[in-house]
């Protein structure tokens, strides 16, 4: 994944009060919509079991442009982005940095959706725009700490970092030898969580994100990966199945070689080369966010254990959403995909004051998006349109 240049202020990437020029705003949207698009078109068919996904991608990122500008107003009413950022912790919650580089990606998306389906123009919404603009930038240079706003912009290239020196060497003084033991079940740990965590999620990965790598000096990084399900009841399909788990939100920390690459992509999912980078861990360690925001590390009989609470969790909830109606499922994909504010609301004290339901216009949309042939042309149009070389048009114009 390339990135092209773009000519600003140096102030737009570290300073949030600079108020970046139109210009300047489109340049990003540009560049953004440019590693959007080279990223979705390796896989404009999205596939899953249990929901159609192609639909309820496009119902989520409509309503995240019916509802986010006004989401955001009510919850930076009671705090400022960089307050929100400072106010949790930097890695294992939800408040994570795919769920924040998918805010303006998804909502943006949104905005094509109505102007191609003849709803907008592009000249409509530029103060909503521009406050979810304002908001993910804010909140971006609060959280990274590269300088970056953008993965393929960072240095080294597809690269993101958002933890300071100071919880990088306690993160590394708790990292454990690997071996075969601690490999196996590292491993299948690893597999059960990102599998239950991607269910939870209706399929999507944004419970999983990744950051690094994190340069440790001496010929090798730390990649740390956060897998963060609900555990405070944000999604109805878990109820009484949430609380058979221990622990939550989760962060898996590997000391790896250099001769294993880690690249970024816009959102956070990091790709390593070569694909079996467990079989080149040289120490790791799994850790929790559970308690008070800290980092805990587990013991490895503590993740043998969670290892099969998570097994059955995941049967559970399988079963519970196979015999679930699809068009109810796909609301609650709609409802999990268009809900990456309410971390955001929690930590501002406002969660309450937010009415987090589906718009009607969108439920009723269903019965249109349900056809696969509708919902794939829509999506192939909007992620890799043939006219232009980013998903995005222009802003203000």
């Amino acid at each position: 994944m390339t990135s092209t240049t773009v000519a600003h202020s140096s102030r737009l990437l570290t300073d949030p009060d600079y108020e970046p020029t139109l210009d300047e705003w489109n340049e990003l949207i540009l560049e953004g919509g440019r590693a959007y698009k080279s990223e979705l078109s390796r896989r404009t068919v999205f596939e899953s079991e249990l929901f159609g996904m192609n639909t309820y991608i496009i119902m989520s990122m409509m309503e995240d442009y019916l509802r986010v500008p006004e989401r955001i107003r009510t919850i930076t009413a009671k705090m400022t982005p960089e307050e929100l950022v400072h106010n949790s912790a930097p890695i294992g919650t939800k408040r994570s940095f795919i769920n924040l580089a998918a805010m303006p990606l998804h909502y943006l998306t949104g905005r094509e959706l109505y102007v191609d389906l003849g709803d907008n123009s592009l000249a409509d919404g530029l103060e909503d725009q521009l406050e979810v603009l304002r908001f993910w930038r804010r909140a971006t240079i609060a959280t990274r700490t590269d300088g970056a706003l953008y993965n393929m912009d960072a240095t080294p290239p597809n690269s993101s970092h958002v933890i300071d020196q100071d919880l990088l060497d306690s993160i590394v003084s708790q990292l454990e030898p690997n071996n075969a033991e601690t490999s196996a079940t590292l491993r299948k740990f690893a597999a059960r969580l990102t599998a239950y965590a991607f269910l939870e999620n209706c399929d999507a990965r944004t419970a999983v994100c990744d950051t690094g790598p994190y340069d440790l000096g001496d010929g090798t990084f730390l990649a740390l990966r956060e897998l963060c399900c609900d555990g405070v009841g944000d999604f109805e399909w878990l109820d009484g199945i949430r609380d058979t788990l221990p622990h939550h939100n989760f962060v898996l920390a590997y000391r790896l070689p250099s001769s294993i690459t880690m690249d970024n992509n816009v959102w956070g999912t990091a790709w390593f080369t070569p694909s079996d980078y467990l079989s080149e861990v040289i120490s790791a360690r799994v850790f929790t966010t559970d308690e008070n925001g800290e980092l805990q590390a587990l013991t490895l009989d503590d993740v043998v254990a969670m290892t099969g609470h998570i097994r059955k969790a995941h049967r559970a909830l399988y079963a519970r959403l196979a015999e679930t109606e699809p068009e109810q499922r796909n609301l609650y994909a709609t409802e999990m995909y268009s809900w990456k504010l309410k971390a955001w609301a929690r930590i501002a004290g406002c969660y309450d004051d937010i009415d987090w339901s589906i718009s009607p216009s969108i439920v009723e949309s269903y019965q249109r998006f349900s056809d696969p042939d509708t919902a794939l042309a829509l999506i192939g149009g909007i992620f890799v349109p043939a006219e232009r070389d980013s998903c995005f048009r222009p802003i203000g114009q």
